[in-house]
C-alpha cells in the first residue's frame, strides 16, 4: 500500500504532501483544483510517461515521491532488491520508496530503493503494486479485446497455461503454412534450376576433364613435336659430362683428373676438404649423366600418341567454350550443381513432406485453440457469477450480466475465440454487447464490479487500487451502491477513489480535498485533509455546491448512512 505521496512543482501543485492509510480514501475539490495532477503524480510513480510541460512554470524540475509498504516476503522486494535498490524493514513489512523526477527539459529519471533505475524496470516493479482505473477504462472495457484481456486475467494460470499451448501452436502453424507457401512459390523456380544444373553436370561429366589436364597436355604434345630437338640435346648433354665418340675430354674425366693430382698436394685439412667437394661433384655429375642418358634412350617419335593428345585437347577446348569458363572453373561449377541438386532433392516428395506437416501443425493448433476455449468458458462462467451477484449490490438488481465465449472466424495469436461481455439492463431486455446496452452511469457500474471480481481473484489483500471518476454519470442511489461497493473493496485493500460524488466520498474512512489558492499572478494547489466539521464542509459543497445548513443537514445524514452501511 501507499502510505505517502509527496509531490513538487507538477502542474498547479507547488508542494503538497498526502498521508494515505489503508481502507478507502476519497480525494475531492473543486473542478480545475488540481486533481488531476494528483492522479498524474501517482502514475508517474507506476512507470506512466512523462510530459515536461507538465512541470510548473518557472521551476526546474517536478519531483514526486511515494513511500510503499509491502510484504517483505513479497516477489516485489526481490526484483528491487536485484535491481540495486534498498529496502527498510520492520515487523515483517518491508518499506521502499519510489520517486521520480521530471526536468522542464531533458529526460526523466526514475529511482527505486535510491538507485537510479530505467522507467521501464520502474514500470514492472511499481506496476504490480498498484492498479489504475479511471474513465477511459470504461471505454477499454467496451472493447472486445479489452473484455478478452479481462476475462485471461480473470482465468488465472489455467487460461495463461492453455494461451502459452496456444501461442506455440499457432507459431508452428504459421511457420509450416509460410514454408509450404514459400516452396510453392519457389517450385517453378526450382524446377528451371533443376534443369540447369542436371545440363551443367551431364555436360562436364561428358567429357570428364581432370584437374590440370589441359596444361600437362598441352607439355607432352610440345614433347612429341620436337622429339629429334629433344634426342640431340638430351644425348649431347649426356656425351658433355659422360663422354662418347665425338667428345673427347667429357666434365667427369676432368674432374677425375682434378683428383688424381689433388692426391700429390699432401695431406692437410685444406686439401682433404676440397678432395671431398670434388667427390660429390662427381657423384652429382654422375646421376644427371645417367638421368640425361636414359631420357635421350626414350626420346621416340610416337605419332599415335600425339594423335590421341590433339583429339583430346579438342575435347577440353570445346567444353571450355561450350561453358565459357576455364576447365578447373567448370569443375568446381559441377561440384556446387551437384550439391544444389542434392538440396533440392525430390521436389514432389518435398511438397507432401511440407502439407504433411502444415495438416499436423493445424490439428495440434485446433486442438490447442478448443482447451483454450474450454478454459476461457470456464472462467467466463465464473465471472460471470461474480459480476451478477454485484450488481444487485450497484443498484442494478434487475440488470443480467452474461460473458460469451464462441468461434471466431479466423485464428489469430490470442486464440480462435470471440468474448464478448453482455447485458441486459432490465428484465425482458434480450441480452447485448456491453457497449451498445450500457448506459454510461451502467457501464462505470459494470466496470467497477468486473474490476472488484478480478481484484478478489487475482490480487493478494493489502492491493492498492485507484479509481479516477468512475462513478462519471452515476447518482442518487447508484451513487450510494458505489460507494459501498468501494467501501467493502477497502476492508481488504487500500481504495483511492477521486470522485465528485458526496455520496462515494461519503464511505471513505479518509477525505482528502484539493484546494486550488489564487495568487496575482498564479495559483498554488494544496491537498488537505478533512476530518469533522470540515469533511461536512466539504460534502455539503459537492452535494449543493455551497455550505449551506441543508447541505450541512444531508452531509450529515449521508456519513451516518455510510457508518451504518459499513
Amino acid at each position: 500500500m501507499i502510505e505517502q505521496l509527496r509531490i513538487s512543482q507538477l502542474g498547479v501543485i507547488e508542494s503538497a504532501e498526502l498521508e494515505l492509510g489503508s481502507g478507502l480514501t476519497a480525494l475531492t475539490g473543486e473542478t480545475g483544483a488540481g486533481k488531476t495532477m494528483a492522479v498524474t503524480s501517482l502514475e508517474l510513480l507506476l512507470g506512466a510517461k512523462a510530459d515536461p510541460a507538465k512541470v510548473r512554470r518557472g521551476a526546474k524540475s517536478a519531483v514526486v515521491e511515494g513511500i510503499f509498504s509491502v510484504p517483505e516476503e513479497s516477489a516485489v522486494v526481490e526484483r528491487i532488491v536485484q535491481a540495486g535498490g534498498d529496502i527498510e524493514s520492520e515487523d515483517g513489512m518491508a518499506t521502499v520508496i519510489i520517486s521520480r523526477h521530471v526536468p522542464a527539459n531533458g529526460r526523466s529519471r526514475s529511482f527505486i530503493g535510491g538507485r537510479s533505475v530505467p522507467t521501464g524496470v520502474l514500470a514492472d516493479i511499481a506496476g504490480s503494486l498498484v492498479t489504475v482505473h479511471g474513465q477511459t477504462d470504461q471505454l477499454r472495457l467496451a472493447a472486445p479485446a479489452e473484455q478478452r484481456a479481462a476475462l485471461d486475467e480473470f482465468g488465472g494460470e489455467a487460461v495463461a497455461r492453455a494461451a502459452r499451448t496456444w501461442r506455440d501452436a499457432w507459431g508452428t502453424y504459421n511457420e509450416a503454412s509460410d514454408q509450404l507457401q514459400r516452396f510453392t512459390e519457389q517450385a517453378a523456380d526450382a524446377a528451371r534450376a533443376r534443369l540447369a544444373y542436371e545440363a551443367l553436370v551431364a555436360k562436364v561429366e561428358e567429357v570428364n576433364p581432370g584437374i590440370g589436364e589441359e596444361a600437362a597436355l598441352k607439355q607432352e604434345a610440345l614433347a612429341l613435336e620436337n622429339v629429334e630437338e629433344r634426342f640431340s640435346g638430351l644425348s649431347g648433354a649426356a656425351a658433355a659430362l659422360s663422354g662418347s665418340d665425338t667428345v673427347d675430354y667429357p666434365a667427369l674425366a676432368g674432374i677425375a683428373e682434378a683428383q688424381s693430382s689433388l692426391q700429390s698436394a699432401g695431406e692437410s685439412e685444406d686439401v682433404a676438404d676440397l678432395a671431398g667437394r670434388l667427390d660429390s661433384a662427381q657423384a652429382e655429375l654422375s646421376d644427371i649423366a645417367n638421368e640425361l642418358a636414359d631420357l635421350a634412350a626414350h626420346s621416340e617419335a610416337d605419332p599415335d600418341r600425339l594423335s590421341v593428345i590433339y583429339m583430346r585437347r579438342q575435347q577440353l577446348q570445346g567444353l571450355r567454350k561450350a561453358l565459357g569458363m576455364d576447365l578447373d572453373q567448370a569443375l568446381e561449377e559441377a561440384d556446387q550443381a551437384r550439391a544444389a541438386l542434392e538440396d533440392l532433392g525430390d521436389l514432389e516428395g518435398t511438397r507432401e513432406r511440407l502439407a504433411k506437416e502444415l495438416s499436423q501443425a493445424q490439428s495440434e493448433m485446433e486442438a490447442a485453440g478448443k482447451r483454450l476455449r474450454a478454459a476461457r468458458t470456464a472462467a467466463a462462467k465464473k465471472l460471470s457469477s461474480a459480476v451478477a451477484s454485484e450488481l444487485p449490490q450497484l443498484a442494478l438488481p434487475d440488470a443480467t450480466f452474461s460473458i460469451s465465449v464462441t468461434e471466431s472466424d479466423a485464428p489469430a495469436i490470442h486464440g480462435h475465440d470471440v468474448v464478448k461481455f453482455q447485458l441486459a439492463s432490465h428484465r425482458g431486455a434480450p441480452l447485448a454487447p456491453l457497449a451498445k446496452s450500457a448506459s454510461g452511469g451502467e457501464l462505470s457500474r459494470i466496470m467497477l464490479a468486473v474490476e472488484v471480481s478480478l481484484a478478489e481473484q487475482t490480487h493478494d489483500k493489502h492491493h492498492t487500487f485507484l479509481f479516477d471518476e468512475i462513478d462519471a454519470g452515476v447518482g442518487g442511489r447508484a451513487a450510494l451502491a458505489v460507494g459501498h461497493r468501494l467501501a467493502a473493496l477497502a476492508a481488504t485493500n487500500q481504495v483511492i477513489v477521486v470522485t465528485h460524488l458526496a455520496q462515494v466520498a461519503a464511505y471513505a474512512q479518509t477525505q482528502a480535498v484539493v484546494v486550488k489558492e489564487s495568487k496575482e499572478k498564479s495559483a498554488i494547489t494544496h491537498v488537505i485533509e478533512v476530518e469533522r466539521d470540515e469533511r461536512l464542509s466539504e460534502l455539503a459543497r459537492m452535494l449543493a455546491g455551497s455550505d449551506s445548513e441543508t447541505a450541512r443537514a444531508h452531509a450529515a445524514e449521508l456519513l451516518s448512512t455510510a457508518d451504518v452501511a459499513r
